[in-house]
């Protein structure tokens, strides 16, 4: 029995993991969107207006995703509460099913987010070693 009792614990401490990476994913998409905006006139050439516009949706996708996990984890760490408190055995073996579940869409979620945190980083950093060989170019 104690190790069911700290299987439960264990859960509602990945459970606030996940809600301290939510949060620092919600903040690193804000982050995002600024330094979108920041070279917004270089990103609007033709050049690269669809490509943006690609990972500018994905980037919103990404977020509605996040926000709609986090609802999910929240709820869940409500329900790892109730079996803290009750320790229903029943209700244990459902609120497992549900981490798994959350953990496998918080897996899917991080590895989308990343994917299109490196494209947006690639495509500035490539604006950004324009802007350097032309300033380059501008001194001489």
């Amino acid at each position: 029995m104690k190790k069911e009792v700290q299987n439960i614990y264990d859960l509602h401490e990945q459970t606030i993991q996940w809600i301290n990476e939510i949060e620092f994913m919600a903040d690193e998409e804000i982050f995002l969107e600024h330094l979108l905006s920041a070279h917004f006139l270089d990103l609007s050439s033709s050049k690269l207006y669809d490509t943006t516009q690609k990972l500018i949706r994905k980037l919103k996708e990404s977020g509605n995703l996040g926000t709609d996990l986090m609802e999910r984890i929240l709820s869940h760490n409500k329900h790892v509460g109730v079996v803290i408190e009750t320790f229903n055995k029943e209700y244990d073996k459902e609120v497992d099913r549900e981490h798994q579940s959350i953990k496998k869409d918080l897996d899917n979620y991080v590895l989308k987010f990343r994917f299109v945190k490196k494209k947006i980083f690639n495509i500035i950093k490539e604006i950004m070693k324009d802007h350097k060989q032309k300033l380059l170019i501008n001194k001489t």
